[in-house]
């Protein structure tokens, strides 16, 4: 834990230095128990951002071939992130995933599962709705806005945490709708960032 937070405040100085860093909602996030911050995602940066909106750990999946890249694997492996093969079931990163909401952890998830241009959304995969749901997590929608441009604005919102069934009709659960009606909220709100 002191390492992330040396990390969160050492690569956070640089995120703001470089950028006009804005946090709006962070007081959605719960400050107990399994939750999931759930974003939209436009740069490498992102999950940095994140990590500086709450004073709690943040884990996040990342792709395997980050690990081996010199200076940013080593960063990667001190903020706690763990390594999941992108395009295939990993059985390995859910079970990481399920045991870090299981001991009451936040885990930082981009259901996109890749960065997309800026007003581009990129369809869901379900693993989201899938973990909140094995885990009775709260799933805090948030959305990032910004060009990455030197001292531009760069920001964040959290919106209100949701259950994974309130997203769907009472007594009709299901996975895809939920993923759906997720990036709905993150998507309403970007609009508020427009």
């Amino acid at each position: 834990m002191q390492a992330y937070n040396f990390l969160r405040v050492l690569v956070g100085g640089l995120l703001c230095l470089l950028y006009r860093v804005r946090v709006h909602g962070k007081e959605n996030i719960p400050n107990s128990g399994g939750t999931i911050l759930c974003a939209n995602h436009l740069h490498m940066f992102d999950p940095v951002l994140m990590i500086l909106s709450t004073r709690r750990q943040v884990q996040f999946m990342a792709k395997a071939e980050v690990f081996s890249w010199p200076i940013i694997g080593f960063l990667v492996r001190l903020a706690g992130a763990f390594p999941v093969k992108r395009g295939d079931a990993d059985i390995r990163a859910v079970k990481h995933s399920l045991l870090i909401l299981g001991k009451g952890g936040v885990l930082g998830i981009f259901p996109e599962g890749t960065r997309g241009k800026a007003g581009e959304v990129k369809a869901p995969f379900q693993g989201v709705t899938m973990l909140a749901e094995r885990t009775q997590s709260l799933i805090v929608p948030a959305a990032i806005a910004g060009s990455y441009k030197f001292r531009q604005p760069l920001t964040i919102v959290f919106g209100q945490p949701v259950s994974v069934h309130s997203l769907c009709n009472e007594g009709e659960y299901d996975r895809g709708i939920a993923t759906t009606r997720l990036m709905g909220i993150i998507n309403e709100l970007k609009e508020t960032l427009a």
